[in-house]
């Protein structure tokens, strides 16, 4: 079924597949690293280790596949960063999977990350505040995690004016509203987004490449919505109230016989509540229920007999945390915290189902059922004098029960975790920095194809799979001269207890619901160069990325217990973008921007040869492959340029803004994955989205 879907939905989002012959086999290593990024603001002295501060206008006029602007999209630029598939919203951190990253909205775990595919995420840029992306050194009340943690602050509601808007992109239309309800005391805001991707699919099919042939009665549901009400009670004490939901559904005919769907949704419902008290202290505390779900389904007639099955996972979460601050004397804070959450999982299950696109069930979920609970204590202290020193100590005590029948030998494990991070400023431009972190992950993603979709199926920790396990530690040296920055450091990763899913093909297949005899626990190392260069300014902004890294796995059921690359090994990636205002006024903005990325081609596994065999009883002799090793062949190359002009108009009661860009302007068709062809006796590449347009506009009042 992965090739169904790799025919079918590619043609959706425009993606062109093309074949083409291969070279001889590429054998540079490539991989992935982020280096302990930055808060942009005030570099110098305001930025915090391993952390990067994004806010919406730092990505509105990227030029992206779907014209929509997206958080993710700047983060796969940072050093460290490798991606997925191309254009995808997927990210390997310094060696991890996709499932080693944590991404939260106002502390909640959104499990679904991605829309249209993976080509964009689920985060509305109106309903974020800002992003914090760290990479080490975490906070305390950070967890379950191993490689990063994309941290999303939700906007805040406008307590004293209404304010409006509405977009317009590619593939996405929506808009927003924030206002007063009670002046200075209540207000809300809400956020809404919607693809028309079905009917565009309808209108443009006949246009699109031979792979869309053999699909007909295609449609597709794609939305998000975010709203928060928040209540200032006091000058201390405010509460909010907030709710996301979001939702991907696609069905399809697939050569007139089978009747094909995939569906994924979250939905996050979170109060929360800050208080300040007379005296230093200041409390943050949420109540939050979280649920994640993700389906595939096909419906065929095969000898006069209709198969119906639906295989899906997902998991639901309560959580509750407070955390308490207080200021030490000028330079040094305290906080300590606690975090428990209970989470109900359902991986794997079957059933079968109705036809129509929101894929009803007609019977209950056949499927095992496990229950967890985490339960952290947390503790840090910080100390931060912005002209020489910098430091912050963060401990972490895990308490995990499982479901006593999942985990057999063991009921309960205590985990704990450290992370530290230190900056030294010897003279007023130049300092020195480090990180270390000692993490533990108590959920597990079986990962199907790399394309950053949210198909991936979540699993708790039991006896099996114990909780995964990470050491990092990073050192560097930044300094600047005037409106130049410069970092670079290197990083050593370990990782131990990591889940690979033998046949990730079987994500799309009944065989999903044998899961358990499909997994394999092993560990992986990691270890990179990432420099970064910045220039700031009032009217050019540029930034280049270089990251030099190697990643390997090691896992004693695959590649005959021997290390192998890991798929998305990335041994160079270099990213730069730059961006000018040509004319910036009161009355209007105009600029261009750019992004060029040279990437080493990800890992394949491709027959190295063949043998004749014969089969038993038989006479006639058999064909078979055979495959040298596990990620056996690099692929190509990846390059892309893209570059856009950007145009804003100010009026006194409303502005607009208009972003045209060309997606892969060199039309380059970088490979995707490769396939057999048996008739030409050749491996062919399979190539997405080649030269597109980008377009969005946009309306404020």
């Amino acid at each position: 079924m992965t090739t169904r879907v790799l025919h079918i939905f590619t043609p959706i989002v425009l993606a062109v597949i093309t074949m083409g012959e291969l070279s001889a086999q590429q054998t540079t290593v490539l991989q992935d690293t982020l280096k302990a990024s930055i808060k942009i603001a005030d570099w110098n002295r305001n930025r915090e280790t391993g952390t990067r501060l994004v806010k919406p206008a730092d990505f509105q006029t990227m030029v992206s596949a779907t014209g929509e602007a997206d958080v993710i999209k700047l983060i796969q630029t940072l050093p460290g960063i490798a991606t997925g598939a191309e254009g995808s919203a997927a990210i390997y951190v310094r060696g991890g999977n996709i499932g080693s990253n944590l991404i939260t909205l106002d502390g909640v775990p959104v499990y679904g990350s991605s829309h249209l595919l993976g080509f964009t995420s689920v985060y509305s840029p109106e309903s974020i505040h800002e992003a914090h992306f760290m990479v080490g050194g975490f906070t305390s009340e950070e967890g379950n995690l191993t490689a990063s943690h994309i941290q999303l602050t939700s906007a805040t509601p406008d307590f004293d004016t209404l304010h409006w808007n509405a977009s317009a992109s590619n593939f996405i239309l929506g808009g927003s509203v924030t206002a007063p309800i009670v002046e200075k005391k209540i207000a809300f805001t809400a956020a809404v987004r919607f693809s028309p991707i079905g009917a565009e699919y309808s209108l443009l099919k006949n246009m699109l490449p031979s792979g869309a042939k053999s699909i007909s009665d295609a449609s597709a549901l794609v939305y998000d919505v975010f709203a928060k009400a928040a209540w200032r009670i006091s000058p201390k004490h405010d509460i909010s109230l907030s709710v996301f939901n979001s939702l991907d559904t696609y069905k399809y005919l697939y050569e007139s016989d089978s009747e094909e769907h995939m569906r994924w949704n979250n939905l996050v419902l979170n109060l929360k509540h800050k208080a300040r008290t007379d005296g230093p202290w200041f409390f943050d505390n949420g109540l939050s229920f979280n649920s994640f779900s993700s389906r595939q389904a096909a419906l065929k007639i095969l000898s006069e007999t209709e198969n119906n099955l639906a295989i899906g996972s997902d998991i639901k979460e309560l959580i509750l945390q407070t955390t308490a601050k207080r200021q030490l004397g000028m330079y040094s804070e305290f906080q300590a915290g606690f975090k428990t959450r209970y989470a109900r999982f359902n991986p794997g299950s079957s059933s079968r189902i109705s036809g129509g696109l929101l894929m009803h069930q007609e019977s209950p979920a056949v499927g095992d059922v496990y229950y967890s609970s985490t339960n952290t204590l947390h503790a840090q202290l910080a100390y931060m004098n912005t002209n020489h020193l910098e430091m912050r100590a963060a401990v972490r005590a895990n308490l995990y029960l499982a479901d006593a029948e999942r985990v057999g030998d063991w009921k309960a494990r205590f985990d704990p975790e450290v992370s530290l991070l230190a900056r030294w400023y010897p003279v007023n431009w130049f300092g020195i920095e480090g990180t270390f972190d000692w993490l533990s992950q108590y959920y597990h993603t079986l990962e199907g194809v790399p394309l950053g979709w949210s198909l991936d199926m979540i699993i708790p920790s039991d006896a099996q799979c114990i909780p995964e396990k990470s050491r990092q530690l990073y050192g560097g040296v930044f300094f600047s001269f005037g409106e130049h920055r410069f970092s670079i450091g290197g990083y050593e990763k370990k990782m131990n207890n990591l889940v690979f899913f033998i046949d990730a093909t079987q994500l799309f297949s009944s065989a999903i619901a044998g899961w358990k005899d499909n997994i394999d626990v092993g560990s992986g190392n990691s270890h990179g160069l990432e420099f970064l260069y910045e220039k700031g300014g009032e009217r050019f902004n540029g930034r280049i990325a270089y990251t030099l890294s190697k990643t390997d796995r090691n896992f004693p059921r695959i590649n005959k217990g021997k290390d192998f690359p890991a798929k998305f090994d990335r041994t160079h990636i270099l990213n730069a973008t730059a961006s000018y205002s040509i004319i910036k006024n009161e009355k209007r903005e105009f600029g261009v921007n750019t992004l060029f990325t040279l990437q080493s081609g990800h890992w394949e596994t491709v027959s190295a040869g063949s043998f004749y065999g014969y089969m038993i009883h038989s006479h006639s002799p058999v064909e078979v492959d055979w495959f040298s090793h596990m990620h056996n062949y690099r692929m190509p190359t990846y390059t892309r340029w893209d570059a856009g002009v950007y145009f804003k108009w100010y009026k006194e009661n409303y502005s607009t803004s208009l972003n045209v860009g060309i997606y892969n302007i060199l039309n380059r068709h970088n490979p995707f994955t490769v396939s057999y062809d048996p008739d030409s006796r050749q491996w062919k590449q399979i190539s997405l989205l080649p030269i597109m347009p980008s377009l969005a506009f946009r309306v404020d009042f």
